[in-house]
């Protein structure tokens, strides 16, 4: 049986940040504009009154309100404790044969070969093409027997999202090979429903299943509730094993979401928000030389710029990360834990934030 590998150190801990709260969290991702007005509140009442009492196993009334909001029937839906439980659960629902592989792109969220190796799984990882989903590659490792496949899109860290026809080629590789495609999508929300190609699919009966998460665009990281959309019987093989885990989404969270989801347009303006402020980050950047990727998502990647007289070879983004946290208290996630060495995912903030972002960036600069 594979070792399970844990992931990279620090990655989804926050004991680096214990005691420092007047540093800036630009390397989760987070939503710097908060849940949906009200929402708090609902989980304040909720945490009043049934504190003492178990929430819905079954989660009906969110999987019914899940459906309405994704145009889907309740059946087509499975919720957990955030993505993370889902991913491990899908894995451990779909590689139950000794010798099962799962497939995903290198140099992504590690929770995909973490999951695998927990069941005994084998994984293979597609390194990217440049910064982009390598949809060739990932079709090749589904042809050749993979039993389940992972890819995040949009991409992190790189924020690359797939267009209509790199979607449908994984699709039609998946219903050949017969190998459970997932489609991560927690970043979604921020690229928009123009970008959506695989919830469409899954609508029209595709079989492929689609995750989404509370975690991001609706600023509920906290509270943790994600879900898996897909065929009925897919779900049901999902449920069966997260019947395990009777009360995985807890009361608070079920409310916090009912109540999200009564103000979708809570998402159209953090979507034009965070719009707003990566545009003045990829000025920012632009007007320091620092090289980034394009990005739909609330997340950029930048080369860290290497010293004088090393050419185009990128710097290193330990000493970089390091840097901008113990002189200007601005976290930002360092890739080389990913295996891009050189390389920042940067969460974009607040205008304000990107403003504090460009200043220590010119700072560190100057004495780089």
């Amino acid at each position: 049986m594979p070792q399970v590998q844990a992931p990279p150190p620090g990655f989804f801990a926050d004991t680096e940040i214990v005691g420092r709260e007047d540093h800036l969290r630009l390397h989760l991702n987070e939503n710097p504009y908060g849940p949906p007005p009200g929402t708090v509140d609902a989980v304040r009442a909720e945490a009043a009154s049934y504190l003492n009492r178990y929430p819905d196993s079954e989660c009906a009334e969110l999987r019914g309100r899940l459906a309405g909001h994704f145009g889907v029937t309740p059946d087509m839906i499975a919720v957990g404790n955030g993505t993370d439980e889902l991913v491990l659960v899908t894995s451990m629902a779909f590689l139950r044969e000794p010798g099962a592989s799962v497939v995903t792109t290198a140099t992504t969220f590690p929770g995909y070969v973490v999951s695998a190796a927990a069941v005994g799984a084998r994984a293979h990882t597609v390194p990217l093409r440049d910064a982009s989903i390598p949809v060739d590659g990932v079709v090749a490792a589904m042809e050749q027997g993979a039993e389940l496949a992972f890819v995040c899109n949009p991409l992190n860290p790189t924020g690359a999202v797939l267009d209509r026809a790199g979607v449908t080629r994984l699709i039609d590789a998946a219903e050949r090979s017969g190998t459970v495609l997932v489609f991560d999508e927690a970043y979604m929300d921020f690229a928009g429903q123009a970008h959506e190609f695989a919830l469409d699919e899954v609508r029209k009966g595709r079989r492929i299943l689609v995750t989404r998460t509370f975690s991001k665009a609706w600023g509920l990281a906290s509270v943790r509730v994600g879900l898996v959309i897909g065929p009925q019987d897919l779900i049901g093989r999902i449920n069966a094993v997260a019947g395990a885990l009777p009360f995985n989404v807890n009361r608070p969270a079920q409310r916090a979401v009912l109540r999200a989801l009564e103000q979708p347009e809570h998402i159209e303006q953090v979507r034009a928000d965070n719009a707003q402020a990566r545009e003045l980050l990829y000025k920012s950047l632009d007007n320091l030389n620092i090289e980034h990727a394009p990005s739909v998502t609330n997340f950029v990647m930048v080369k860290v710029p290497g010293a004088p007289g090393e050419g185009t070879a990128p710097g290193d983004s330990v000493a970089f990360a390091a840097r901008l946290a113990a002189e200007h208290r601005i976290f930002v996630r360092n890739l080389d834990v990913l295996g891009l060495p050189g390389y920042l995912r940067i969460s974009v903030g607040t205008v304000d934030e990107v403003e504090r972002l460009a200043t220590a960036l010119t700072a560190l600069l100057e004495h780089h």
